[in-house]
């Protein structure tokens, strides 16, 4: 299991701070690391946070495989 910890700002009628912490398989957790993980960071958040608008480049992502 690798836990993988999602933190940014988006927006949504003012700003919106977002900090999500996931545990999942290593093989999920890598996608947030490979070519397309701009859509995998999209994809997660809009599941997590509906409607919030988000500049990928403004998302930190840590990924911790054990």
């Amino acid at each position: 299991m690798a836990k993988v910890i999602i933190r940014g700002v988006g927006q949504l009628n003012g700003p919106v701070q977002i900090d999500l912490t996931l545990e999942m398989d290593d093989v999920q957790a890598r996608s947030f690391l490979g070519s397309k993980r701009e859509e995998v960071i999209t994809a997660t958040i809009a599941a997590h946070y509906p409607g919030v608008k988000i500049n990928t480049n403004q998302i930190g992502i840590n990924v911790l495989l054990k």
